[in-house]
C-alpha cells in the first residue's frame, strides 16, 4: 500500500523578525513606537487604500448619471423632431383640403357666372343630344403600336 506524502516545497523560505530585545532588569523599558507602515492615511486614500472602492464606486454613479441625461436629452430631442414631422404633415394635410373645398367652391360658383356671362352676349347651351363627333382616320403609317 502506498502512502502519498508532501513534496517539501522548493520556494525559499520567508525570513522571519528578529524577537524584541528583552529589557533589562530594573530599567522600565520606553513604550514601543508603532514602526511607520504603508497603511498611513494618504495610503488608505490611494487606489490600493481602503476608502478607494467608495471613491471609485462614486465616480463610476457620477459617470453613469451624466450618461443617463445625455441619454435622455438626446431621446427627449428625437422625441420633439418626430412631433414637429408629424405636426408638419397634419398641417400640409390641413392645407390640402382646405384648397381643395376652395377650388371647389369657385368651380360651383363659376359654373352660374359663365352661364350668366354668356347668356349676356347672346350664346345658347346647346344639349349634349344635339352634339355629335365625327371620326377621324389615321393613316397605318402614322398609328404608333
Amino acid at each position: 500500500m502506498a502512502v502519498a506524502v508532501p513534496r517539501p516545497s522548493t520556494a525559499p523560505s520567508r525570513p522571519r523578525r528578529k524577537p524584541a530585545p528583552r529589557p533589562i532588569s530594573g530599567v522600565k523599558a520606553a513604550p514601543r513606537r508603532r514602526a511607520t507602515t504603508h497603511h498611513s492615511r494618504t495610503a488608505r486614500a490611494s487606489v490600493g487604500g481602503r476608502l478607494a472602492p467608495f471613491w471609485i464606486a462614486t465616480l463610476i454613479a457620477l459617470v453613469g448619471v451624466v450618461l443617463s441625461v445625455i441619454v435622455f436629452l438626446h431621446v427627449s430631442s428625437l422625441r420633439s423632431t418626430m412631433q414637429a414631422g408629424e405636426l408638419r404633415t397634419q398641417v400640409e394635410a390641413t392645407q390640402n383640403d382646405a384648397s381643395n373645398i376652395q377650388a371647389e367652391t369657385e368651380q360651383r360658383l363659376a359654373d352660374g357666372r359663365v352661364e350668366q356671362a354668356a347668356a349676356a352676349y347672346g350664346m345658347v347651351l346647346v344639349p349634349s343630344q344635339a352634339m355629335r363627333t365625327l371620326p377621324i382616320k389615321i393613316p397605318k403609317d402614322l398609328q404608333t403600336h
